[in-house]
């Protein structure tokens, strides 16, 4: 299990580790020995472009403050972009002993059949956090149940063996999203932005759900996706 472990930076509300430099590092130095062509991006140093060619995304430790307080809620993401597109993924779950490369939806009705995830927000403001906020609200009003657990590997995880039958995130972060949307897309899920077009490296933000609740998802968030094309 996780222990508390000491911040070294970022911003207030945000961690880093060294373990999230440590991880960076070590899956950098294994790719370039075993994919040299093929370029690497990941959270914490960035790296190649990602819009063209082939590019590794990771997120070397995704729930970073949960890891930091001992909550074993936080995992690993690796992805691969072709030209933009996601077309491989895995994340793994280490001390929840959880490993998706692939799996397969659990589809429903109805949003009131649903379980909905959504990421925390701390780092918006504004318009668009009002909207998020408000969101969050009425999918927790609404769904069979409502998720927050401050890690997106968890929640396209759970989309993925279909623990879950939605999720949205505050953002897009390529790091956060390219091995989600790879691994969930090939098992069955929609991955949209907020007004429901399909989600590529500029969209505002994402999102994912079974198809049965997509377009309703997509409805409820009408009014975070006028705030974010407008932040």
């Amino acid at each position: 299990m996780p222990g508390r472990t000491k911040r070294i930076g970022k911003a207030a509300k945000d961690f880093l580790t060294e373990v999230d430099l440590a991880s960076e590092s070590a899956m950098q130095r294994s790719l370039a020995d075993s994919t040299p062509k093929i370029g690497f991006y990941g959270e914490e140093g960035g790296g190649a472009a990602l819009e063209s060619g082939r590019v590794w995304v990771a997120d070397p430790l995704d729930g970073t403050i949960n890891y930091a307080t001992g909550s074993p809620l936080c995992g690993v993401m690796l992805g691969l972009l072709e030209d933009g597109v996601p077309t491989l993924g895995v994340i793994d779950l280490p001390f929840l002993g959880v490993r998706v490369d692939s799996g397969a939806v659990a589809d429903v009705d109805a949003l009131e059949e649903g379980i909905i995830g959504m990421g925390d927000a701390f780092h918006r403001g504004g318009a668009r956090m009002d909207a998020y906020l408000e969101l969050t609200v009425t999918v927790h009003r609404r769904a069979l149940r409502f998720r927050c657990v401050g890690a997106a590997s968890v929640l396209w995880a759970w989309l993925v063996n279909g623990q879950i039958q939605g999720m949205l995130l505050a953002h897009n972060n390529p790091y956060d999203v390219v091995a989600g949307h790879a691994i969930a897309r090939a098992a069955g899920a929609i991955c949209t932005d907020y007004a429901g077009a399909p989600l590529t490296l500029e969209s505002n933000g994402a999102m994912a759900a079974v198809p049965g609740i997509q377009p309703e998802l997509v409805s409820l968030a009408a009014d975070l996706a006028a705030a974010a094309r407008d932040s």
